[in-house]
C-alpha cells in the first residue's frame, strides 16, 4: 500500500493535519489504534477556550465531531484499530490488525500520537480504586460509570479542575485536592476559585503518606507539614502531568531534546516541525505538552510543511501561511510553554534550518 501522506494518530492534531494535507489533493491515510477518530476530545465535556480561527469555544466532544464532519469532505483512507510494529528495510511501516500485517509505504509521515498520563506513587497506590484523573473521565464519560462515591485528588492541573467539575456535577464528593508544591499548578484561576467558592479544601505542601484497604482502597493517611491526619475515601485520583508518547519516535530513530514545560523528553523538530528524520514530521502533545488551541495549530502547521515538500503549495503560500499560524500559535499558547517551545526549535542544529517564521 502507498499513501502520499501517513498520519499517525486521529487526534484532534492529526485531523488538522489530514483536513489540510487532503484539502491539497494529496492521497492520505489516517492510522490510529482507536476505533473511533477524535481521540481524547470524545470523552472531553469540558468548555474549550481559546481554539484558533475558525473554531468557536466549544466541548472537547462537539469539537471532536466538527473535526471528523470536516473529514467526510475528502476521499482518506482510513485504518482504525491498527497500528505500527516496525520498520522493513525499504522504509515502508509494518502494520498490523492484530491479525495480519502488511506493510505501508509514504512519502512524508506526520505523527501525531498525543500524551500519556503520569503516575503519581505512593505506599500501595496500587489499589484498586486508585486511578489516574483522565482514567476517571473516561469511565464517567464514556462508561458512563461514576468510579466512586467518595474521593481524594492529587494533583492540581487546569486538566484537574477541568474533571473535578465533571466529577461533582455527577455526585463524587471530592474531599480533598492534595498538591506537593507550594502553589496550586492550574492556570486559570476562574475554575480554581469556583471550587474553593464550595468549600473544597486545597492542601498544598501535601502527599499521601500510605493508602490503606484491603482489596480496594478505603482511606488515606495525608500528610501536611505539621501534621497528618486520615480521609476516608474508595477513590483516589492522581494527576501526575502528561508526557508525550515517544515509542513510534525511538522505532523512526528521531532524535530528543528535553524540554520540562514540554512534558519532560520530546523528539527534536524544526521551525516546520520536522523531526531529525526528513520525512517524519509530528503534530499535537507529541510537540510538548499544550493546550487544545494550540495543538490544532501545529498540526496545521505540520501539515503546510508538508505540503510545500510534496509541492502542492508553492514556498510562498507556505511561508505565509506558517508566519500567520506561529503568530496564532504564540497568542493561544501559554508564554512559558511557547517560550520553551522556540528555545526547543532552537537547540536543534541542522544545516538546513533558517529561522524563516520565528523572528
Amino acid at each position: 500500500m502507498d499513501t502520499d501522506v501517513l498520519i499517525i494518530g486521529a487526534g484532534p492534531a492529526g485531523i488538522v493535519a489530514a483536513i489540510e494535507t487532503a484539502s491539497k489533493g494529496l492521497n492520505v491515510t489516517i492510522i490510529d489504534e482507536s476505533n473511533l477518530l477524535g481521540g481524547q476530545l470524545r470523552q472531553q465535556t469540558q468548555m474549550l477556550q481559546s481554539l484558533p480561527s475558525p473554531y468557536q469555544s466549544m466541548r472537547g466532544f462537539e469539537l471532536a465531531q466538527d473535526l471528523t464532519n470536516q473529514l467526510t469532505q475528502f476521499p482518506i483512507r482510513y485504518l482504525l484499530e491498527h497500528r505500527i510494529i516496525g520498520i522493513y528495510a525499504n522504509g515502508s511501516l509494518g502494520i498490523t490488525d492484530e491479525l495480519n500485517v502488511f506493510p505501508i509505504m509514504a512519502k512524508k509521515i506526520i505523527v501525531a500520537t498525543g500524551a500519556t498520563e503520569n503516575a503519581i506513587s505512593f505506599p500501595k497506590w496500587t489499589l484498586p480504586g486508585i486511578m489516574t484523573i483522565g482514567a476517571a473521565q473516561t469511565l464517567v464519560n464514556r462508561d458512563f460509570v461514576i468510579p466512586g462515591k467518595s474521593a481524594v485528588i492529587v494533583g492540581s492541573t487546569d486538566f484537574a479542575m477541568d474533571i473535578i467539575h465533571q466529577l461533582i456535577d455527577v455526585g463524587i464528593n471530592i474531599k480533598g485536592i492534595i498538591e506537593q508544591q507550594p502553589t496550586i499548578q492550574a492556570r486559570e484561576m476562574k475554575k480554581v476559585n469556583e471550587l474553593y467558592d464550595i468549600g473544597l479544601p486545597f492542601y498544598v505542601n501535601a502527599s499521601i503518606k500510605e493508602a490503606r484497604g484491603i482489596g480496594e482502597v478505603k482511606e488515606v493517611d495525608i500528610q501536611l507539614q505539621d501534621r497528618v491526619f486520615t480521609e476516608y475515601v474508595d477513590l483516589v485520583l492522581v494527576d501526575g502531568g502528561r508526557s508525550p508518547i515517544l515509542d513510534l519516535f525511538y522505532q523512526l530513530n528521531c532524535s530528543f531534546g528535553f524540554g520540562d514545560k514540554l512534558g519532560g523528553w520530546v523528539p527534536s523538530y524544526n521551525q516546520s516541525f520536522q523531526t531529525s528524520v526528513n520525512d517524519v514530521f509530528i503534530a499535537g502533545n507529541a510537540t510538548g505538552i499544550s493546550v487544545h488551541g494550540a495543538l490544532l495549530i501545529t498540526g496545521k502547521i505540520a501539515a503546510t510543511s508538508v505540503c510545500e515538500e510534496l509541492e502542492v503549495l508553492s514556498r510562498e503560500e507556505a511561508e505565509k501561511q506558517s508566519a500567520e499560524l506561529w503568530k496564532e500559535l504564540e497568542s493561544r499558547e501559554y508564554t512559558d510553554v511557547f517560550q520553551e517551545r522556540i528555545k526547543h526549535i532552537e537547540s536543534y542544529k541542522s544545516p538546513m534550518l533558517k529561522n524563516q517564521f520565528i523572528s
